[in-house]
């Protein structure tokens, strides 16, 4: 047996060996490494829950440190204090990791391939599974997201990203099997393990080339990069120079349809929609198609919306496409809001606490979740704001065959140089390769990029620059098989698993 100490200190080794194998760095065979080494943690220490959430906290401690930027720069709190607090972030995340190999270790035979291949995977899962719905969710540094360059994510479109992450694991088990520790392997499971690891990335390989969507034809667009800083974007000198500048870089382009980023007017829409206006006629007239991110308020009801708003073309005839109006049908408001940046739970408590909990912009109300896609020149594009790109089952839910571009807006401002916008991109590739249609990505600062429908970057900008994004895409129409069938593999491992786990339990007892 592996005492608690030794035990823990490899777990957390292990687990901040795992980060690096995400963007920006992508050395993604070290998550096999590293899982292997998890699992021969749990096979020989009597503290599995202590084990997991070692490694949750080597994993989350390094893979998150980009979050503590927002609160140093932006939220008014002192360095040493915004990294006690990405701790505390690390320490609830790692509570999932801790749960799943708690579970994992109930299997009546813990060194036993079935619990390598069946409990461990259905174990962590589940962790995975409560991790993205519980307070709101954080999906992030998900097993599945670090093979995006690799050929396992071409599974993506089948299984989805849950399903990549159990594959990862079955490669992990495998490469502890395929070692022999410590010679506990026998020959023939050795060569078993080899031919799994052969196997997955064989089937990965021969995938790269299975199409489920049907491409059509393809449509010019242009991304403006406005690079304006969170600081000057919104004081008052500075509004019309901002909305300037964007029109200056959209008046140069010819693309079917420009992109602004996240809240790139400086106005709210009520305060704009003059301006809109004359833009939408614009537009129309030239047969260009603008969306925009935009702050919506009501004035009904004093809500405010993360939003985006679509003006010009918006029919394939443009003499059908009706004019931009004010709370108009041609908008998406954000349904999935991020807690802290754009709500702040328990607000009478925490807001006067800290400057850090009244950050601009962050009193949103939720958009209604079952919003329409929105219509650009023809085609119906699915959008998601920000942080929503990361939460696949969410816009599972909402796409259709016939929408043919998933779009997403963003303002990475928020994080500096740091990786956190890098794993953000790497997420919508995901996305891309899950639904085998286009992503198109455009951002306040970066990282902006063309996302093709097989996950692979077309083009991108550099982080920081003031620019525009000029390219085409290939719009995709029908479903992929993770469409048609979501997580139900997922949940059917955690049924066989149940089911093996209550025949191992009643032949141990026998």
């Amino acid at each position: 047996m592996l005492k608690t100490l030794p035990a823990c200190l490899i777990a957390f080794i292990a687990g901040a060996i795992a980060s690096f194998s995400f963007a920006p760095y992508q050395l993604w065979p070290l998550i096999f490494i590293s899982f292997a080494a998890l699992i021969y943690c749990l096979e020989r220490s009597k503290a599995p829950f202590r084990v997991g959430l070692f490694f949750g906290l080597g994993l989350y401690c390094i893979g998150l440190r980009w979050v503590h930027v927002s609160m140093y720069l932006f939220g008014g709190i002192p360095l040493f204090v915004s990294y006690l607090l990405v701790l505390a972030l690390a320490l609830y995340l790692a509570l999932f990791p801790a749960l799943a190999c708690y579970l994992a270790s109930k299997w009546p035979q813990p060194r036993s391939v079935a619990f390598r291949y069946l409990a461990f995977p259905a174990a962590w899962m589940v962790g995975e599974w409560l991790r993205a719905r519980l307070l709101t969710g954080f999906p992030w540094l998900m097993p599945g997201y670090s093979q995006v360059d690799a050929p396992l994510a071409n599974f993506a479109s089948i299984v989805g990203v849950y399903g990549v992450s159990v594959i990862v694991l079955w490669v992990a088990a495998a490469l502890y099997s395929a070692l022999g520790v410590f010679q506990t392997t026998s020959k023939r499971q050795a060569v078993s393990a080899i031919g799994v690891i052969v196997i997955a990335f064989a089937l990965g390989v021969l995938l790269k080339n299975v199409t489920f969507t049907h491409a059509e034809k393809p449509l010019s667009v242009a991304l403006v990069q406005g690079n304006e800083s969170i600081e000057n974007k919104w004081a008052a000198q500075n509004r019309i120079p901002t909305l300037n500048r964007y029109w200056q870089m959209t008046r140069q382009s010819n693309a079917d349809v420009v992109i602004w980023p996240e809240s790139a007017l400086p106005f709210s829409e009520y305060d704009a929609k003059d301006y809109l206006k004359t833009m939408d006629e614009l537009l129309t007239k030239r047969q260009q198609t603008l969306i925009s991110g935009i702050i919506h308020q009501d004035q009904h009801t004093e809500q405010y919306y993360n939003a985006l708003v679509v003006l010009g073309q918006k029919t394939a005839n443009v003499a059908n496409s009706q004019p931009y109006e004010y709370n108009g049908q041609d908008r998406y408001y954000k349904r999935h809001l991020l807690p802290i940046g754009e709500f702040v739970p328990f607000a009478s408590i925490l807001r006067p606490l800290a400057k850090f909990f009244d950050l601009p912009m962050s009193d949103f109300s939720e958009g209604k979740q079952d919003q329409s896609p929105i219509d650009v020149k023809g085609h119906h594009w699915l959008s998601a704001i920000c942080y929503e790109i990361a939460f696949g089952s969410e816009l599972n839910a909402m796409i259709t065959p016939d929408i043919d571009t998933i779009l997403t807006i963003s303002n990475d401002t928020w994080f500096g140089h740091s990786i956190g916008p890098a794993q953000h991109l790497q997420i919508a590739q995901m996305r891309a390769i899950e639904f085998q249609r286009p992503v198109v990505r455009a951002t306040n600062t970066g990282i902006t990029a063309l996302i093709d429908r097989h996950g692979h970057i077309s083009a991108q900008l550099p982080m920081f620059k003031t620019l525009v994004l000029n390219g085409h895409i290939t719009p995709a129409t029908g479903q992929s098989i993770y469409q048609r069938i979501g997580l139900w593999p997922i949940y059917i491992l955690f049924i066989i698993a149940l089911g093996g786990y209550l025949i191992a339990s009643k032949r141990a007892k026998i």
